[in-house]
């Protein structure tokens, strides 16, 4: 019988204690229910107790703040998917591909920490998304008085976007610093042109925002606990280890550049697709990210697929996803794959 909440428990039980998670909370998030509101507290209480176990407390806290954001914002409910107990669902998901394919098959397993960051906390933008999206009513309205009228200009749209996130301390712009990861990995992406595009267009990017929004906050922890820091110099050393800047320039650029490029669309990788032998976090983020499908409930579907539909073995170095969902929806999540990442051993069936 499938059940992946059960497949992930069993397989990753033994990794649970690298990634600072405890069995109990764990076990008791995948296999019991509650209502939307009970699975979403669930969510922030154990995200923000993984997160406070890593020697940081004060800097993921404030990170674990942007999460309660959707949380905490009624009127998203019954216009959008949960993101925050997807979060979730997509790191524990993500704990089983990074022990039980990326480490065996490639040896190139991500940091824990960085998946912490990556995993969790790649949404948390999703309410600057949406805010455009509950207004949509009012600007439809417009538009369609203006097509009855019959008068021929541009429509109207809300254009909703943060101000001034990229601009870090010490005059560091995040763009920059995203820019130099991309090209490590080998991606033929322009991070600065691509948020024009997302301002020029009218529709937010919640990977965009997400992404500038942790290293933003991030970035302003490093600051205050480690003032005389320098940009890509590993030498600039704090009287605390756990602010040194080889952290920040290997572990939360690594991990908010994957962040960054989650949700671009497919065109972004017509020339080059994520590898994880070279951006083994940014694989891990978008694999993990497209095929946690169960129980995520929206307006089209408020109750979600069951965790019963779904299951994950790997077989051979191959990693096989069942999916026992309509085709297209099955289709929508191959497709996606298959467009950005480099990916051969992984079946959707």
């Amino acid at each position: 019988m499938m059940n992946i909440n059960v497949t992930l428990l069993d397989e990753t039980n033994t990794y649970l204690d690298n990634y600072a998670c405890y069995r109990d909370e764990i076990e008791h998030f995948l296999a019991h229910g509650g209502t939307f509101l009970e699975r979403q507290q669930q969510a922030i209480n154990i995200i923000r107790s993984i997160m406070t176990t890593h020697g940081k407390e004060e800097l993921l806290r404030h990170v674990a703040e942007l999460a309660r954001v959707e949380h905490g914002i009624r009127e998203l409910e019954p216009w959008v998917r949960d993101h925050v107990v997807h979060a979730l669902l997509s790191f524990v998901l993500g704990i089983y591909i990074n022990e039980k394919f990326l480490r065996p098959v490639i040896g190139n397993p991500v940091d824990d920490f960085q998946w912490k960051l990556a995993g969790m906390f790649h949404d948390v933008g999703y309410p600057a998304q949406v805010a455009k999206d509950i207004l949509k009513p009012f600007t439809a309205k417009i538009n369609e008085i203006k097509k009855i009228l019959g008068v021929r200009v541009p429509d109207v749209y809300f254009q909703v976007v943060p101000v001034g996130l990229e601009n870090l301390t010490n005059d560091i712009n995040s763009f920059d610093l995203i820019q130099e990861r991309l090209h490590e990995w080998n991606l033929r992406i322009n991070a600065r042109e691509e948020f024009g595009r997302m301002i020029d267009s009218g529709d937010i990017c919640h990977g965009m925002i997400s992404s500038l929004a942790v290293l933003y906050v991030i970035d302003l922890m490093y600051q205050k606990n480690n003032p005389k820091r320098k940009y890509s110099d590993i030498y600039a050393v704090s009287s605390n280890i756990n602010w040194n800047q080889i952290y920040f320039d290997r572990d939360i650029i690594s991990a908010c550049s994957a962040i960054y490029i989650h949700n671009l669309p497919s065109r972004c990788f017509c020339d080059a697709k994520i590898d994880r032998s070279t951006a083994p976090v940014a694989f891990l983020l978008k694999l993990s990210d497209c095929l946690q499908e169960w129980e995520r409930p929206s307006l089209n579907n408020p109750t979600g697929f069951s965790a019963i539909q779904f299951d994950i073995k790997i077989d051979d170095d191959q990693l096989i996803f069942r999916a026992d969902i309509p085709d297209d929806k099955k289709k929508k999540i191959k497709d996606e794959i298959s467009s950005s990442l480099v990916a051969p051993d992984v079946q959707i069936c």
